[in-house]
């Protein structure tokens, strides 16, 4: 896309039209990126030889019975999150009664900093629980579902260890069941752990149950990740079953040798500085955690070549590492003449008075890298989708959930229209999108606690 504006000097639209050049992403990028996603999932479930590993679940595609059993009349379950990268932990308790809304409550909570044992750790998240069943004033003995946002290495329904090659404190290769099962026990907590999953496998479990032929399901939180359901006959611990089993993709960690993905000097920047060089590359093209502040080093760029801005602006605090928040590119969708929303938010988040010429290159740097962003993500999607649809003879449902989809909505109108583009191209069938919204994983993680 070529930008034009209206006052602004040649130089101005040579350096955008620079940067818009390089972040493009056109269908023949596109439809590499999704083979090359297609290969890293296929590789994915045998890392033994190829590749990061996906993570088996032990939740199977006829879950959604289970629960449809577990609440024929009515139900009541628990479901965690637990979020080691925030510190935070969220638990929700949730009636479902069969033709009614779910009835939901939640809390927030701050996991303990002072831990020095996953001892200490599990049972501060302990007590933190039987502060929220005692509020709400919940009776009977209570399935809890527990999901974290850290690879789950499954050995059962019930044995799952966050796996020993992540880097997540105390977590780090603890029987999360037993652990909390422990801490549970030492209150006389009227709670059964009875599910532990990865927080995008809940996601699956939530979308499967609102829409009962999801097979894929795409979180778009702080990071990225997405799950489908794989054939059963395919993996190699579940080849004696029917029906399918949950797959989390770990699709943050997508691209760290791939020759499909094409990395710009903002992307090398933005990796050399970053705290995990070298890894999660997709992730840092995509995600919430990184967005704003591919943005950030797009607009120093433009103030070191003296280009946006007057010459007597405090640059201090555009100069901040991440100080430019992803939810500020909402102010993309702002289309006043006078650009008030944005021009407010440089004056009160930088100290920046900004020309209406400025905030019309702040805006059109946001729209090319959130379009670039969702237009990789929707290639992404459509590799997976390919894998997932063996088998089907409908069209693949996928279900997004996470703060982007609220936050960013041409982010995620983007994303679906590439995937619907590209899965044509390929000669695929369409599939349907739907939206969960925000906390899909909660629901899913107490929706899992019914599964047998």
């Amino acid at each position: 896309m070529t930008y034009s504006i209206i006052g602004a000097s040649e130089a101005q639209l040579n350096l955008l039209n620079e940067i818009s050049r390089e972040l493009d992403v056109d269908d023949g990028d596109l439809e590499a990126v999704a083979q090359d996603v297609l290969h890293y999932v296929n590789g994915g479930l045998h890392a033994k030889t190829q590749g990061p590993a996906s993570w088996v679940s032990y939740v199977h595609s006829d879950i959604t019975q289970d629960i449809r059993t577990a609440i024929k009349n009515e139900a009541m379950s628990l479901g965690m999150a637990i979020d080691t990268q925030a510190g935070r932990l969220r638990i929700s308790s949730i009636k479902f009664a069969s033709g009614q809304r779910d009835t939901i409550n939640k809390q927030v909570f701050f996991l303990r900093k002072d831990a020095k044992t996953a001892g200490q750790l599990f049972e501060d998240i302990a007590t933190r629980l039987a502060g929220f069943v005692n509020t709400h004033q919940l009776e009977g003995m209570l399935p809890l579902g527990v999901n974290i946002d850290r690879p789950v290495a499954e050995t059962s329904k019930l044995g799952g260890r966050v796996a020993d090659n992540v880097d997540c404190g105390l977590f780090r290769n603890v029987d999360i069941a037993q652990a909390l099962g422990a801490a549970i026990l030492k209150l006389h907590l009227p709670v059964k752990v009875t599910s532990v999953t990865n927080c995008v496998v809940s996601t699956l479990v939530t979308a499967q149950h609102r829409f009962s032929n999801t097979r894929v399901a795409l979180t778009l939180n702080h990071g990225i990740n997405a799950s489908y359901y794989e054939l059963c006959e395919n993996l190699e611990k579940f080849q004696d079953l029917a029906g399918s089993m949950a797959v989390n993709t770990e699709l943050a960690r997508y691209g760290e040798d791939s020759k499909a993905l094409k990395l710009t000097r903002w992307d090398n920047r933005l990796d050399r500085e970053s705290i995990n060089t070298g890894t999660h590359t997709f992730e840092k093209l995509v995600a919430d955690k990184y967005l704003g502040e591919i943005v950030r080093n797009l607009i120093t760029d433009f103030m070191d070549a003296q280009l946006i801005f007057s010459k007597d602006s405090d640059a201090s605090v555009m100069g901040e590492p991440y100080s430019f928040f992803t939810s500020y590119m909402a102010t993309m969708e702002d289309h006043s003449d006078d650009l008030t929303e944005l021009s407010d938010l440089l004056r009160a988040g930088f100290n920046i008075k900004a020309s209406v010429v400025d905030c019309q290159i702040v805006r059109a740097l946001c729209q090319i890298v959130t379009m670039r962003a969702a237009k990789l993500v929707g290639a992404a999607v459509a590799g997976i989708v390919c894998r997932a649809s063996d088998g089907q003879k409908d069209g693949v449902v996928v279900s997004i959930s996470g703060q982007l989809t609220e936050m960013n909505q041409p982010y995620v109108r983007c994303t679906t229209e590439t995937a619907k583009r590209l899965l044509s191209n390929m000669g695929r069938k369409e599939p349907t999108f739907n939206v969960l919204g925000e906390d899909g994983y909660t629901i899913g993680a107490a929706l899992a606690a019914f599964s047998k």
